[in-house]
């Protein structure tokens, strides 16, 4: 009620401040001004403020009620529009007012124009005055006003494009990025320092936000706006290593140091889930979140037989909100498509399209467990990694139940200073795992930060976390990235740059030799004759120098290149000191030597056997038909063949090319056999003495040679073109 009543006090000035402007300029454009005339319009604009009071209370609870219902039904026209709709939108809501307030408005003629003039002026100054009075600064304390409403929300279908959704969702984010967007910039002037001074006397006591820095504010904004942009903001901060320290110590906490929703929430998500309470499905339930995260967030709880779980559990209300900005970032990745050739280039529509499959799956907890089960079925074979259980009785669709892991990041400071830890075989040891992970299973976790992986600081036993999102690989392009990293080693800059033109969409034609000279000079600064080689800077620069020509990779290579980046940080934190590319390289061969056993061999051919046999199966006709069929055809007194000459004349040509080429291959191996003879037989008539016949032998083979020699080069030459005139 206080801000309502904030707003309305607002909203007053402005309009204050508007029938003074549009009382000068309608005096000033009439025909008759002097200074009479100016003072009777600003006595009669002084004798209307009680009117004009009543109106900012009826003009604030159109924007406070009305003004949300018409951007949930046509926000879409706001992107479409390029914000032009919400200036239409005002406009028709100072006359919906005007129509509901009781007092007669006297407006100059012509009255539409006067009209449509007041409301542009006070869309501008009411903006200007809430600034300066701060009403819309963010809050830390206020909860969301839509809360209620996404609840309902979620028991709708679930739809992957909603326009209700969507254009709810738009308003929030508006306001959520003006207030935050107003904040630090204003922070440091004049008016930041009133603004503070005039919400502190508003409300009786500071606003919490004062107390933040920047990039506090930044983190904080991510967190009310809720998992998606949270998202955004863990993505940068994996990046830690090129932001300033204060930057990147905030964005760590969108890891894991997002605040929890009350335990009553997420205990509602539990039985909607699982059908009971969490007190009737465990022996013990630890009401405390533990940690929390943009969409979930952890209890310790224990099985009735004593083992110790971690429940993750789905924040409430999310998806459909999740579901709402990613179809928002759609459409403003069409329009900007539609307009910019950079945003066409990058494929910009397609790069979220991606994301937004990845986080719809990341949100059905089956998926999380699938993954976990099967990479922890792939790690059996590499001692000291690991992969938590999984309780398939007690997860579903929002709800994950996984063995409790004792351990911390591989990050955090002295996660390994136990002397009996060999950092060194520890380091060996997960980069042994994720090798066998991306080029041997082709089955890879795909955000393998240092916040992912965890370690036991008694036995150092390593554990993979957040399963979330995972990369496929198939053969070729497991070889593929096995290419890139050899050459990569081997400084062969031609390698990578075929390789890159290989596996790329072009988005646009592409100068394919200044591209490899540039790929060139990118290998020559960050490698060769870079004082410290990073495998981290030369791949973010291989990433620019593609998407300056266009060049966009295959996603799920992509994921396989950034998960190996996302990896070096790992062997850092862990602080071995192997150098990942050589180890890599070396790695790749022995663990594919160890694949190669015989039981392997064995099951892969009966594979193979039995698939060929099912496929044979499928095409023999029935016995039955083709048996009819051909007595049909024998009792009309023909047999009925169908030949298909199609591209029959390239076989035949193709047919003729392979016995030519055989036949010259024969008569050169003939030539190389006969010039073995001779050569032998000249020996031995050298031994007796008597060269003449010798003589005359190698003569003729001469003539034989160059003959045959001939005959070779007719079969193998182009023919020729028929000349056209």
């Amino acid at each position: 009620m206080r801000r309502f009543l904030f707003q309305v006090v607002v909203d007053f000035i402005a309009l204050v401040i508007v029938l003074f402007i549009v009382t000068i300029l309608s005096v000033a454009t009439g025909s008759n001004v002097d200074a009479t005339t100016q003072l009777a319009g600003l006595q009669f604009a002084v004798s209307v403020l009680p009117i004009v009071a009543g109106f900012a209370v009826i003009l604030t609870t159109v924007h406070w009620f009305v003004r949300p219902v018409l951007v949930i039904l046509f926000g879409g026209w706001v992107i479409r529009s390029f914000g032009l709709f919400v200036v239409v939108l005002d406009i028709f809501l100072f006359y919906f007012a005007i129509f509901l307030s009781p007092a007669t408005f006297q407006i100059a003629e012509p009255r539409w124009i006067w009209t449509t003039l007041g409301a542009l002026l006070f869309d501008v100054m009411s903006l200007i005055v809430g600034t300066l009075f701060g009403v819309n600064r963010p809050r830390l304390d206020m909860t969301r006003a839509n809360d209620a409403v996404w609840k309902q929300l979620e028991k709708l279908p679930s739809m992957r494009r909603s326009s209700v959704n969507e254009n709810l969702r738009l308003q929030e984010v508006y306001n959520t990025f003006l207030s935050y967007g107003l904040e630090i910039g204003l922070a440091e002037t004049p008016v930041g320092r009133f603004r503070r001074s005039v919400t502190k006397l508003v409300y009786g006591k500071p606003n919490p936000i004062d107390e933040l820095s920047t990039p506090g504010k930044i983190r904080t904004m991510l967190q009310q706006l809720g998992p998606t942009y949270v998202k955004f903001g863990q993505m940068a901060s994996s990046q830690s290593q090129t932001l300033p320290p204060d930057w990147a110590a905030e964005l760590a906490k969108l890891q894991s140091d997002v605040p929890p929703v009350p335990y009553e929430q997420a205990r509602e998500v539990i039985v909607s889930e699982l059908g009971k309470p969490p007190e009737e499905l465990f022996a013990t339930f630890d009401e405390t979140a533990m940690a929390a995260a943009s969409t979930a967030q952890v209890h310790r709880a224990t099985l009735r037989d004593g083992t110790l779980v971690a429940v993750k559990i789905q924040r409430p209300n999310i998806v459909a909100m999740v579901k709402a900005d990613l179809g928002i970032l759609q459409d403003v990745s069409n329009v900007a498509e539609n307009v910019s050739s950079y945003a066409r280039d990058l494929d910009l529509s397609g790069i979220l399209a991606e994301f937004a499959d990845g986080v719809i799956r990341e949100l059905d907890y089956h998926n999380e467990a699938y993954y976990a089960m099967r990479l922890a079925d792939n790690m059996q074979s590499i001692q000291g990694v690991h992969v938590p259980t999984v309780y398939p009785d007690l997860s579903a669709t929002r709800v994950l139940t996984m063995e409790f892991i004792k351990g911390v990041k591989v990050n955090k400071p002295g996660a390994l200073d136990n002397p009996n830890i060999d950092r060194l075989a520890v380091t060996r040891t997960f980069m042994r795992a994720f090798i066998k992970q991306i080029f041997i299973d082709g089955f890879f976790h795909g955000d393998p930060h240092p916040g992912n992986i965890f370690v036991n600081r008694d036995t150092g036993e390593l554990t993979y976390l957040d399963l979330g999102l995972v990369g496929r690989l198939d053969q070729t392009k497991r070889l593929d990235l096995i290419d890139l990293l050899v050459s990569f080693s081997q400084n062969d800059s031609e390698s990578i740059a075929n390789l890159a033109l290989r596996l790329s969409k072009k988005t646009r034609p592409v100068n394919v030799n200044q591209f490899r000279d540039n790929m060139g000079e990118l290998l020559n600064q960050y490698v060769r004759y870079a004082a410290h080689p990073s495998f981290e800077a030369m791949i973010s620069e291989f990433f620019g120098l593609l998407q300056r020509y266009g060049l966009r990779l295959d996603k799920q290579f992509t994921l396989a290149i950034k998960a190996v980046v996302q990896s070096t940080a790992v062997v850092d934190a862990l602080g071995g000191g192997v150098d990942f590319v050589p180890f890599a390289v070396q790695e790749i061969q022995t663990l594919a030597l160890a694949e190669i056993t015989q039981d392997k061999v064995i099951g892969t051919v009966k594979q193979q056997v039995t698939a060929v046999g099912k496929e044979l199966l499928r095409r023999v006709p029935n016995l039955q038909d083709a048996t009819v069929s051909w007595l049909d055809q024998y009792m009309a007194g023909k047999f009925v063949v169908h030949v298909d000459t199609r591209d029959l004349s390239q076989h035949v040509d193709n047919l003729d090319t392979t016995f030519t080429r055989l036949t010259a291959g024969l008569i050169v191996t003939g030539m190389i056999i006969g010039t073995a003879v001779v050569t032998s037989q000249i020996w031995n008539f050298q031994a007796t003495g008597n060269l003449l016949y010798p003589m005359l032998a190698v003569a003729v083979f001469i003539i034989l040679l160059l003959f045959g020699a001939a005959m070779v080069w007719r079969m193998l030459r182009p023919p020729r073109r028929p000349y056209v005139e």
